[in-house]
């Protein structure tokens, strides 16, 4: 059973900061049970409690995600997974610790309901994968060399959330295209 809620339509919104428009940055995760003894069927909690687009309401409207241009948006629950997004004014240096906030707003509603108090473990309810960072960007002209290098740089020399595969892919792509320049 899987439950589609309605997909808000985003729009391009860009920031002026500090000399320069910055796009919107968005995290695709996947949200699993931390504790592995339970399963918790999320789709039945939402129809029953709503409890997840409380929470995704609670943390968007909150001080810190307004202040810092942070906002949660589910996309799909599962029985087993929830997975949402997770979009920023500015890139996060660590993503999956914005989201300690939704998974505490969880907490506290289930002090009202408790639905969810078997699903604690270890003061947690998820196990979170980041399956997807992207920049909103319509199109390579909108992506100025600083940002480029910073990118490349990034790619490079940093411990990357994509998979092995996909970074090394990336990084022969690109050595293709620069052979020309380094000849």
């Amino acid at each position: 059973m899987v439950i589609r809620l309605k997909i808000h339509y985003s729009i391009q919104i860009s920031v002026f900061r500090k000399g320069f428009y910055l796009n919107m940055e968005n995290y695709t995760f996947v949200l699993t049970p931390a504790n592995r003894k339970v399963t918790p069927n999320y789709c039945k909690l939402e129809e029953k409690y709503h409890i997840f687009t409380i929470a995704a309401q609670n943390c968007n409207n909150g001080i810190t995600f307004s202040r810092s241009g942070k906002k949660i948006t589910i996309q799909k629950i599962e029985s087993n997974q929830i997975e949402l997004i997770l979009s920023s004014d500015s890139i996060l240096p660590s993503p999956t610790r914005s989201l300690s906030a939704f998974s505490r707003e969880l907490i506290r509603l289930n002090e009202e309901s408790h639905c969810l108090t078997d699903a604690i473990y270890n003061h947690t309810l998820f196990q979170t994968q980041l399956i997807n960072m992207k920049k909103d960007i319509n199109s390579t002209k909108e992506i100025t060399e600083a940002e480029l290098i910073v990118a490349i740089t990034n790619l490079l020399f940093k411990p990357s959330n994509y998979n092995s595969m996909y970074r090394s892919n990336t990084i022969n792509k690109l050595k293709e295209l620069m052979l020309p320049f380094i000849r």
